[in-house]
């Protein structure tokens, strides 16, 4: 008798502890969802291949508070139900579900699984793995073999690179859907500036798979091109080679005798973000552990990621102005971070005027910018120095955005400050941030034979961007196609 009820209490725990297992793989897609956006199997494989080193603690932490606690009180619930309810009630059902509930916990588990290849729609990637795109076949432009001329003088150039801000910050009037402009010296810039739009107000990109993370973002802007590791390419640790076929924006200026710097308040080995600096541009890199070396902070500084925005300015002033003072025209590209997923981090110059800490932090952003941009246009270089400003994607933070016009098209940041030529036509345009790369030489200056490099299109020019061409559609299906180019040229497959 003792053994019966001994096998039928391990019975009971083993069936529990799968419930549980099954309850929290579907709460953590979910949190992941609310808190990442990452619905796409391509960013997960990504990030699977690259260090992860620096991920700020506090989102584990975040992810435990919210997923661990709701799966036991699911579990604890459902127990609840089935083991005391035959005090009032003793149907078959629950009978069965006691007699069964270790196959339960099973089906739990199956159940979790499957909501999970429908969420990644792990079967479209599956499927799409399957296809092949000639894509860049018929329209990639290798920036190595294209002439870029600087015949009109070498401006420098100073890129920012605004972690998640996109252009629904805004209000309603100015392009947004916000009823509050949470951004409103970046709307003012972009009213004073150049903004490429894909209406006739405050816009910008639309975005494609291979672009909708920082580093794939900064892929894309720099090699005109989106960012898709295959499954079967090796782990980029940080002795990989980082896209090896690809030909960047850092080696263009490199080749012309720019010195080029990489700054972020966070660890740049991140994602191999380092890597792809280093191998594409000999980019100096200058993130939290180089300013813990030298001695720019204390060794036990860290806040979030590492360091917050209103120091990085600071640093980036510094550095600029030490670039500016040599001999070599500069490129000088900076990433922020106090703005990301899941609320931000709320710095001593932030204002608490809304009850939401995102909206505090993201109002907060747009003020240190302005404040940075109107630092640059004091400095004696500023007139030979074009300033991009771009969202580097659009924000991860679902629930901020919880209860927003379905029909509203959420887009990324843009801002050109003190180009050197105007566009032909900055709004209504479809484009996506593979765009930047020949758009941002332009901006410069500089003369781009053809008018693309990579799979991007300069928009100052006449010349209809890839997505223009052939249908957002069209180029959203072939990017998430298989690619032999892609893979073989660019990746170094084989």
């Amino acid at each position: 008798m003792k053994n019966k009820i001994k096998n039928i209490n391990k019975k009971y725990i083993l069936g529990t502890v799968l419930m549980f297992v099954g309850v929290l793989i579907v709460t953590s897609v979910i949190w992941g969802n609310r808190t990442f956006s990452v619905k796409t199997l391509n960013q997960i494989i990504f990030h699977l291949k690259v260090p992860m080193e620096g991920t700020d603690n506090g989102i584990y932490l975040y992810w435990f508070l919210w997923a661990v606690p709701i799966s036991i009180g699911v579990v604890a619930m459902v127990d609840l139900i089935i083991f005391n309810i035959h005090r009032l009630y003793s149907g078959k059902i629950l009978k069965a579900l006691k007699k069964h509930f270790v196959k339960f916990g099973i089906v739990c588990i199956v159940c979790s699984l499957v909501f999970t290849i429908y969420n990644y729609d792990i079967h479209g990637y599956i499927n799409n793995m399957r296809k092949i795109t000639d894509l860049y076949e018929k329209y990639y432009v290798d920036p190595s073999k294209v002439n870029i001329s600087f015949e009109n003088g070498k401006r420098n150039i100073i890129h920012l690179y605004l972690e998640s801000v996109e252009n629904t910050y805004a209000s309603k009037e100015v392009g947004g859907v916000e009823e509050i402009n949470y951004i409103p010296e970046l709307s003012k810039l972009t009213k004073e500036n150049i903004n490429f739009s894909n209406n006739d107000n405050m816009g910008g990109s639309h975005t494609i798979d291979g672009t909708q993370w920082t580093i794939a973002s900064q892929v894309s802007q720099n090699m005109g091109i989106p960012l898709k590791l295959s499954i079967k390419s090796k782990k980029y640790d940080n002795n990989s080679e980082f896209l090896p076929g690809g030909y960047s924006l850092g080696e263009v200026l490199e080749a012309n005798g720019y010195v080029n710097e990489f700054m972020c308040g966070s660890n740049a080995n991140f994602g191999g973000t380092s890597n792809f600096y280093k191998q594409h541009g000999n980019y100096i890199i200058r993130d939290y552990n180089s300013f813990k070396e030298n001695g720019d902070i204390d060794e036990n500084y860290f806040v979030f990621w590492g360091i917050e925005d209103a120091k990085l300015f600071e640093f980036a002033k510094e550095d600029i102005t030490k670039l500016s003072n040599g001999d070599k025209p500069f490129n000088m590209e900076i990433t922020t971070i106090d703005t990301h997923t899941p609320d931000g981090y709320l710095c001593d110059l932030c204002k608490k005027d809304h009850k939401n800490q995102y909206a505090n932090v993201i109002e907060c952003q747009s003020r240190q910018v302005n404040n940075f941009i109107n630092w640059c246009k004091e400095q004696v270089w500023y007139k030979n120095t074009t300033i991009v400003i771009t969202g580097d994607h659009n924000s991860m933070s679902e629930k901020f955005f919880a209860g927003i016009d379905t029909d509203y098209v959420r887009t990324p940041y843009n801002c050109i400050i003190n180009s050197a030529i105007e566009p032909i036509n900055a709004k209504n345009r479809l484009f996506s941030t593979i765009d930047m790369y020949p758009t941002m030489l332009a901006a410069m200056g500089a003369t781009i034979e053809g008018d693309r490099l990579g799979l991007g299109t300069n928009l100052f020019s006449n010349k209809k961007t890839l997505m223009e061409e052939i249908g957002f559609k069209a180029l959203k299906d072939e990017v998430e196609k298989t690619s032999d180019f892609y893979n073989n040229e660019i990746i170094g497959l084989e």
